[in-house]
């Protein structure tokens, strides 16, 4: 569902409060442990500014100059995934369709389950931070979903922002379980330097 905002190829994107893709809560997934390492990391120890009383910063983790050589967080971050190209952003909500249109995150929520992808409002204008405040987002207000595939688990997450009673999307995400463990690893280890094709996040 579309949004025509102020004329053409200017379109927010809507979406429903119980889209049907969310399924039933499955309380079973609070006994999994890297469940719930996942819920603790991007939830209450999230590294993004004023999301958590309980934050803990970057530089607590170990991260002083984390976006600079040679250490670039978000090559490491991009390279712990199975798609080094899998992000896509948009600076306005005004052109988040054509964002998610690249990503393909746009038609038929969620497909195409085995390629991992994410769309964001680049809303803390670093690309990495506004992805963990609308993981943050997703997990927080139940935008959540699980799929396995090939005995790999994967997360559905979506963030959205009230706007004159409806809701427009902020964020859509298709990640392996595999890939949020390995950018809490990345995070707690400390700062290290970015090397290219290091097998261990492979």
């Amino acid at each position: 569902m579309f949004g025509d905002i102020q004329g053409i190829n200017k379109m927010i994107v809507y979406t429903k409060k119980e889209p049907l893709w969310l399924g039933k809560l499955n309380i079973e997934a609070f006994e999994d442990k890297q469940f719930l390492r996942i819920i603790t990391f991007f939830v209450f120890h999230s590294p993004v500014d004023n999301l958590s009383a309980r934050q803990i910063c970057l530089s607590e983790y170990g991260w002083n100059t984390p976006w600079r050589k040679p250490y670039y967080l978000n090559k490491q971050l991009k390279q712990a995934a199975s798609n080094y190209e899998l992000l896509f952003s948009s600076a306005t909500f005004k052109k988040m369709d054509e964002a998610l249109t690249k990503a393909d995150l746009i038609s038929s929520f969620p497909s195409n389950i085995a390629k991992e992808r994410i769309c964001i409002y680049d809303c803390k204008n670093n690309q990495f931070m506004s992805v963990f405040f609308h993981i943050r987002n997703a997990f927080a207000h139940g935008r959540f979903d699980f799929r396995t595939l090939n005995d790999e688990e994967y997360y559905i997450l979506e963030d959205v922002q009230k706007d004159k009673g409806d809701l427009k999307v902020s964020a859509r995400m298709i990640l392996k379980k595999r890939t949020l463990l390995n950018w809490i690893d990345i995070f707690e280890r400390g700062e290290k330097e970015y090397k290219k094709h290091e097998e261990i996040y492979i």
